[in-house]
């Protein structure tokens, strides 16, 4: 099953993701405060604060927390729209 296997960030608003088959993702979560009101409490930050894994998610102290799944999704949904 793939997994979260670390979580950095790499400027002040994208994730450096790397899953358990080795692949990395950099995730730009500017995308996930227009969609979704949830990350509203990140949005207003210049630089997130440092995040965790659980290997399913990625989450911060706030509470807030994306999903492995709702970060695939969202890639797809990228690239079938290109």
């Amino acid at each position: 099953m793939l997994q979260i296997t670390r979580v950095d960030i790499v400027d002040g608003q994208t994730l450096d993701i790397e899953l358990s088959n080795g692949h990395l993702i950099l995730f730009d979560t500017r995308c996930l405060y227009e969609e979704n009101h949830r990350y509203g409490s990140l949005r207003d930050l210049e630089v997130l604060p440092r995040p965790s894994t659980d290997g399913q998610s990625i989450f911060w102290r706030d509470g807030s927390r994306i999903s492995l799944k709702e970060i695939l999704r969202w890639l797809s949904s990228q690239n079938n729209q290109k």
